[in-house]
């Protein structure tokens, strides 16, 4: 014989589309696809679906990728997604405002963390990484002192 059918009680159909299916199928003893088929007949997006506004939309492309995830609360790769869906230019391909790597933006590479880095030139972390990576600059230092690079100071 099968498993018994699961029962659903209020306090699991609220839960639905609030965790991820595979978390709450876990707790509750059951499989992903039982509780997906559910929160599916039920009418409810999945949990970090994002529900693109007329107004998200109209936003896509005057910013970077980047800054619109995160004053959306979004991963990058859901902004870029639905850009594309759309077929709206990226702002970069827009303006043409491909980041030139001048010799002060390079001599910033590897002087702090990538993180840093981008924040300061306004890039994101993996244009940095990568832009240190194609140069062979090792990372900085993790936790020493800016006194620490030149140790003729102290």
């Amino acid at each position: 014989m099968g498993k018994a059918a699961l029962e659903w009680t209020d306090e699991m159909l609220a839960l639905l589309g609030q965790e991820k299916d595979a978390v709450l199928a876990e707790r509750w003893g059951t499989s992903a696809k039982t509780v997906n088929l559910k929160r599916n007949a039920l009418g409810i997006a999945a949990c970090g679906l994002v529900h693109w506004t007329p107004e998200m939309q109209a936003q896509l492309g005057t910013d970077s990728d980047a800054e619109l995830a995160k004053r959306w609360g979004i991963s990058k790769a859901s902004v870029v997604a639905q850009r594309k869906v759309l077929g709206i230019a990226s702002r970069t391909e827009k303006h043409g405002s491909v980041f030139v790597w001048t010799p002060e933006a390079v001599a910033l590479l590897g002087s702090a963390s990538d993180a840093k880095v981008a924040e300061q030139l306004g890039l994101t972390r993996l244009t940095v990484y990568n832009a240190r990576q194609a140069r062979g600059i090792a990372p900085a230092a993790r936790g020493k002192a800016s006194s620490m690079e030149n140790p003729e100071q102290q």
